[in-house]
């Protein structure tokens, strides 16, 4: 039973790294650590895994769930920077389009 509280804990590691959409790094019970980006996981399989590309080559890897023993997010989340950068674009067009419109106010007064 044991096995089965580990296999959930790496689960719900894999599934927050595959969430992350950064580079991670997957440490293995014999001492690796793999780095890139986790595209895709099946907990449902016979035997579940996780499949990334590595970082650097692009190789692929396919790590059953049984060897994981940490998931680290190590890598930048570049959808969320992306997204805080739109945002930051949107105050400052917001910011302009307001002192715009109070400019043309005052100009046509």
């Amino acid at each position: 039973m044991a096995d089965e509280g580990a296999e959930r804990a790496v689960g719900e590691l894999v599934e927050a790294a595959f969430q992350y959409r950064g580079d991670v790094t997957v440490v293995t019970d014999d001492g690796r650590s793999l780095t890139g980006y986790l595209y895709n996981r099946d907990a449902r399989a016979r035997e579940p895994f996780v499949q990334m590309f590595e970082a650097g080559s692009g190789g692929e890897v396919t790590i059953p769930y049984r060897a994981i023993t940490d998931v680290l997010l190590t890598g930048r989340d570049a959808a969320a920077a992306s997204a805080r950068r739109f945002e930051v674009f949107q105050q400052k067009s917001a910011e302009q389009s307001g002192t715009g419109e109070d400019r043309s106010r005052s100009q046509a007064g």
